[in-house]
């Protein structure tokens, strides 16, 4: 009896240094903290009441002043860094010491998230480099043509909208376009649909994007719970979409192996990484395809649809959010929007067309773009994992190694202390000199440093056709149902609208 309750007595002395031991881990190396919470610090993101990227700039903003806050999610302690010279050595000056992202995956149960963003070491080092070939000015170039083929198609689409007066659900819209775009510059594919909403390509599209509390669960697990994600194989991406984008890439590759077809697009990138011509001894003149190896990396179609998939995934949100939340700037500021339409006018008659080179002279389209991106960001935070001890600049302060770290990328875009009325739409800021105040570690829509969003340039390309296609045909107006102020739905993977958003569109008069 009596070493029973001996026992008994030392699990509970156990248990309570272990939790006291969590509940003082910032306190103990000198870091100002949250109280510790056995939920964590951002129950309400955790609750789905709000994006994470909100949950993130409350305690941003509770701590004004400070470089830096540790918080706790669920037990495991994360530092929130504030300072932006202490990011930009995360993210750039010291990557070294935070390469990875430490986003769990399950690659054999989960193929596709075997991707550029999830992958890390010397097989995502190898594979980046690699990859950023496909994504330079002049391939971007090359599928211009492709992209401003889609353009037309969308016009036409979309004019059967125009002096409606139903108003149109703007980010279904645009979505539209992207998608469109994405099969045609990445999967090399005539999906048609801009005019088929209910195209096989469309329905896997939305199942993969549209926002969904069975994923938003699973994503939470991924995060919060890594040993259990991996521990039941969670998989993210559901079964019948994998097999969908892998018979793409199969079907792809296949057609242009066995016709000899060479398109330039991203697809082909991926394609030439995957295989090498090789003389064959005994037959000159011929060549065979073998797969790329490097090391400890295999290019096969399992890693070649990945990437695919990721693009896809990455390309098509970020336009078609941009692209609907610009839309609706633009909507509720009728003076941005006439200013934008000038610009657009003055290009097509200086150049007679619409071009790479005429996209990227517009200077105030590009100010619009990049303040949409400051407002919206896409993602609300980004993560990095410390590889190694760390000691942080000017402080005392040593990270251990695999503490997280976390960069709100929402809140700094809406600190008023880097942007002067955070919530005005106000594309001036990135206008001229103005432009450089914000290269210092503040502006950071797509990351910054080695592991950047890869396909930024497309992106932004893709944005900016599908922006420059709707200005110079139509206006856009509030409507009844347009939501004031937006709300953002806590389940989607992006920031979108909870609600949706909701313009009317007329059709400009042509002189």
């Amino acid at each position: 009896m009596v070493l029973l309750l001996l026992l008994i007595s030392l699990c509970v002395l156990l248990l309570y240094y272990y939790w006291t031991r969590l509940h003082t881990y910032w306190l103990r190396r000198n870091v100002p903290c949250l109280k510790f919470s056995f939920f964590g610090n951002s129950r309400n993101a955790s609750m789905l009441k709000i994006t994470i990227g909100e949950s993130l700039q409350m305690i941003y903003r509770k701590y004004e002043g400070y470089p830096f806050v540790g918080i706790y999610e669920l037990t495991t302690p994360v530092l929130l860094l504030r300072d932006p010279k202490l990011i930009k050595c995360v993210l750039v000056k010291d990557f070294a010491s935070f390469q990875s992202r430490g986003v769990m995956i399950n690659e054999h149960s989960d193929p596709l998230s075997a991707n550029l963003i999830n992958i890390n070491g010397q097989r995502w080092r190898k594979l980046r480099t690699k990859l950023t070939s496909a994504f330079t000015t002049s391939k971007i170039r090359h599928v211009f043509e492709l992209i401003t083929e889609v353009s037309e198609k969308y016009k036409q689409f979309v004019d059967q909208y125009a002096d409606n007066e139903e108003p149109v659900e703007f980010r279904n819209l645009a979505a539209k376009f992207t998608s469109e775009i994405i099969a045609t510059c990445f999967f090399g594919l005539k999906t048609n649909t801009i005019q088929n909403g209910d195209s096989e390509f469309r329905k896997m599209c939305k199942r993969v994007v549209d926002p969904s509390l069975e994923i938003a669960m699973k994503r939470y697990i991924r995060d919060y719970m890594p040993r259990i994600f991996k521990w039941l194989s969670v998989r993210l991406i559901p079964l019948d979409v994998t097999a969908y984008f892998m018979k793409i890439v199969k079907e792809v590759i296949a057609h242009r192996q066995m016709n000899n077809v060479t398109r330039n697009d991203i697809m082909q990138a991926l394609i030439d990484l995957r295989y090498k011509e090789t003389k064959m001894e005994n037959a000159p003149g011929q060549s065979r395809n073998v797969a790329f190896e490097s090391n400890d990396i295999v290019i096969d179609d399992r890693l070649i649809t990945a990437q695919a998939f990721l693009f896809f995934l990455a390309g098509f949100e970020t336009s078609s959010t941009t692209i609907s939340f610009a839309m609706y700037e633009l909507a509720t500021n009728p003076k941005i929007q006439e200013k934008l339409y000038d610009e657009i006018q003055n290009a097509y008659e200086k150049h007679g067309c619409f071009s790479y080179d005429t996209i990227s002279e517009m200077k105030y389209l590009d100010c619009v773009v990049r303040e949409t991106l400051r407002k919206y960001p896409p993602i609300g935070s980004t993560q990095r994992i410390c590889e190694e001890s760390y000691r942080i600049p000017d402080s005392d302060v040593v990270l251990e190694k695999g503490t997280k770290v976390l960069v709100p990328i929402y809140a700094i875009h809406h600190d008023p202390l880097y942007y002067k009325n955070p919530h005005v739409f106000d594309p001036d800021r990135f206008i001229g000199e103005n432009k450089k105040l914000h290269d210092n570690g503040t502006y950071l829509p797509f990351g910054n440093g080695p592991r950047i969003c890869i396909g930024m340039k497309f992106a932004y390309t893709a944005t900016k056709v599908g922006l420059v296609t709707l200005m110079a045909n139509y206006k856009v107006e509030l409507s009844e149902k347009t939501a004031i102020p937006l709300q953002f739905e806590p389940t989607s993977l992006t920031l979108t609208s909870k609600s949706g958003i909701w313009l009317r569109i007329r059709r400009r008069l042509q002189e």
